[in-house]
């Protein structure tokens, strides 16, 4: 099982390097972080340094790349870019970009999630000349409650360059689908996941074990469904999620 975690801490970081771990970089989301690039990638090598595997969060704040208006779509787009630069610059070939959907924005309406379908398309397929080579763009489910509605964007960008962060907290949220049905529908397009746990009705990144989510039954369901190569990215207090890990039986310490 391949593991990586977050730069929350120094503390996070030296476990993840001592056990062989790969590391997701979220300090690069903060715009303030990525606009010192200068003063500030020094100390992300530094934490790059042995790990076993590098992704990276890409942009987040106020990126609704769907929007009805194209103004603020450019700047979703120009943050991306720079995520991407930034990236490059450290060797990092897994950028996750969050989805922007956001029910009370985008409406429940057939025709307002059709349009939010069409500008999802249309902003990934224009991003998707900008991908460095080598490099996979992952989008994360967030606020997304239907996997049925969440896997038209990837089938219509139809790109390998773009393909789905499972968020199995933020899936388990919604409550209204199971989670094997989320990765039944994503299955096809999954190559990056996100893992925390919570008791469905928000999201609490909880440690592993401490909420209600049937986290093992997940797991296995998605090392058989994807495969064993995908990662799996502790966003919660990784000494103790990677301890019930261990004890539930699942080998931990393989980043790629």
């Amino acid at each position: 099982m391949i593991i990586y975690c977050t730069d929350f801490s120094e503390k996070d970081i030296n476990f993840a390097r001592s056990n062989k771990m790969g590391l997701e970089i979220l300090k690069y989301s903060n715009p303030n972080f990525a606009d010192n690039f200068d003063i500030n990638h020094p100390q992300v090598s530094a934490a790059l340094d042995g790990m076993n595997g590098r992704a990276m969060h890409g942009a987040m704040h106020d990126t609704f790349h769907a929007s009805v208006d194209p103004l603020i779509r450019e700047v979703a787009k120009k943050r991306f870019v720079q995520s991407m630069e930034i990236a490059a610059f450290h060797g990092i070939g897994r950028v996750v970009f969050h989805s922007s959907y956001r029910k009370h924005l985008n409406g429940t309406s057939t025709a307002a999630i059709d349009g939010f379908l069409n500008r999802s398309v249309d902003f990934w397929r224009d991003l998707e000349e900008y991908i460095p080579g080598g490099m996979t763009v992952f989008i994360e489910n967030v606020e997304d409650e239907d996997p049925e509605v969440f896997v038209q964007i990837f089938r219509g960008i139809n790109s390998s360059k773009i393909r789905c962060c499972f968020d199995i907290g933020h899936a388990y949220c919604s409550r209204a689908v199971s989670l094997n049905r989320w990765i039944d529908v994503l299955s096809e397009y999954i190559g990056h996941i996100h893992m925390h746990d919570n008791n469905g009705n928000f999201d609490e990144h909880l440690p592993l074990g401490h909420g209600g989510i049937p986290l093992a039954g997940a797991i296995n369901k998605i090392l058989f469904s994807v495969g064993q190569d995908v990662p799996f990215v502790l966003e919660c207090d990784i000494e103790e999620s990677a301890k019930w890990l261990t004890n539930i039986g699942f080998d931990i310490g393989h980043g790629a």
